[in-house]
């Protein structure tokens, strides 16, 4: 098999897997990027809401509207950071994790099933290759984000509404 065959493969999950979080994050009653904050909060642990923010790819403003919306559901909490008692840092609520780990178990279940019997050699290359396929997407995210939208590129060339032309 090709390596494009591959990655063309794994991109055909990757929308499933989306499709499968927008199933998941409406069980629970929150949208994709709440779901994505949460995940987020149990892989790393309690953050800052400035540290969500460039988690999951949003503004800084954004991210507070986010963690509002999630306090005010009880899937955060805000709890006094230790380290420096004047920041708050968001956690997770551990039932919330749990229900959310119960919609996704049966998955993670079927997948481990699929790799029952592989070669431990190619698992750790599967998997070396999933860490640098995440770090390569997190790359082109930033990339991506970082550079003006062409909205405000083909703005960026005209003057403003009654500036003198320059």
């Amino acid at each position: 098999m090709a390596p494009e065959e591959v990655v063309a493969a794994l991109a055909a999950w990757s929308v499933r897997l989306v499709q499968f979080n927008g199933v998941v994050a409406a069980r629970i009653g929150v949208g994709t990027t709440e779901l994505q904050c949460l995940y987020e909060l149990a892989r790393h642990g309690p953050a800052t809401p400035g540290t969500l923010a460039a988690r999951v790819n949003l503004t800084t403003g954004a991210a507070s509207r986010m963690v509002e919306r999630l306090h005010a559901a009880g899937h955060v909490h805000r709890v006094p950071d230790p380290a420096d008692r004047r920041r708050v840092l968001i956690e997770p609520d551990p039932a919330t994790l749990r229900r959310i780990a119960a919609l996704y178990d049966p998955l993670n279940a079927r997948l481990a099933a699929e790799l029952a019997g592989v070669d431990d050699a190619v698992l750790a290359r599967m998997a070396t290759f999933l860490a640098a396929a995440e770090q390569r997407t997190e790359d082109m995210i930033r990339e991506l984000s970082s550079a003006a939208s062409p909205r405000a590129a083909s703005r960026a060339g005209r003057p403003r509404r009654g500036a003198p032309p320059r």
